[in-house]
């Protein structure tokens, strides 16, 4: 059985800092526990569903912007047992690493001495860790570096997109997945450079056909335009189960895919309104 466990569903800069969908990223439990993209709030959505930090084998960093890295060297300390032991693997992207032109390094040499393994992952290269195998796939981003990913499980595969726009060659890498991770910004067509939006996802999922997807990194955007209703219209184009990520998700896949929601959150009118007319401003 493998285990999807969701800390956010938000992404870019104005979602990181209103923290209107969080920012965590997600964990994958496959035998070994590896959090992917750790951005704010990781550590303490951490705890707050339940998890330990202390159990991670491996933290996942696709690129160096601060919705995917801020909490990396706080888990590295976790992984590594407070940083007493030499432990666990840090697959990361150039730019976080050694940095890429005017972005990163992210992780501190201090901290990259810390974990038995760092690997800077290229697209088509793999990374066994025990029964995981994590193979990386091409992106295409602001950040050159940026790679997608594909979990190879005993339970099938997994995809996700990391940050990318659309490009006509990216749907072969996601053909045969069981779940799709995509990282949609805008809604409806309404997309940006380097970005995906909800029409792209309906082109990647029309041609993948995936049993489940799952939209995270959504955009501000997304407090206009509800995200289970784009959802919704999605799996209508598709025939593909689409579902909006949120914090506190998990998905575990064994024969059959099963969705848990976390407890009732506040719904939109009660607490996300509120914030966005404090921010836009109240008509």
């Amino acid at each position: 059985m493998v285990e999807l466990v969701f800390l956010g569903s938000g992404g870019g800069r104005f979602q990181m800092v209103g923290q209107y969908f969080k920012t965590g990223g997600f964990r994958i439990h496959a035998g070994v526990k590896v959090h992917v993209d750790p951005g704010p709030g990781a550590l303490l959505l951490t705890h707050q569903y339940g998890l330990n930090p202390l159990d991670l084998s491996g933290i996942i960093v696709t690129h160096c912007h601060p919705d995917h890295y801020t909490d990396t060297e706080v888990l590295i300390e976790a992984m590594t047992k407070h940083s007493t032991k030499k432990r666990g693997v840090l697959i990361c992207s150039r730019s976080v690493i050694e940095g890429v032109g005017d972005y990163g390094p992210a992780v501190s040499r201090y901290h990259q001495r810390k974990p038995e393994k760092v690997i800077i992952m290229e697209p088509g290269d793999k990374f066994q860790l025990e029964d995981l195998e994590i193979e990386s796939v091409v992106a295409k981003h602001s950040d050159p570096t940026t790679f997608g990913i594909i979990f190879h499980t005993d339970s099938g595969a997994i995809g996700y997109t990391s940050d990318t726009q659309y490009f006509e060659e990216m749907t072969k890498y996601y053909e045969g997945m069981r779940i799709l991770i995509a990282n949609v910004t805008r809604p409806l067509s309404m997309r940006i450079p380097w970005h995906l939006c909800s029409e792209d996802l309906i082109k990647i999922l029309a041609a993948a056909k995936p049993e489940l997807a799952v939209m995270i990194h959504m955009g501000m955007l997304f407090l206009e335009h509800e995200p289970a209703r784009e959802a919704t219209r999605i799996k209508t184009a598709t025939g593909v189960e689409t579902i909006p990520g949120q914090a506190g998700l998990r998905i575990n896949m064994g024969e059959e895919i099963k969705i848990t929601r976390p407890p009732k959150q506040p719904t939109l009118e009660e607490y996300i309104r509120p914030r966005v007319e404090n921010f836009f401003g109240a008509e």
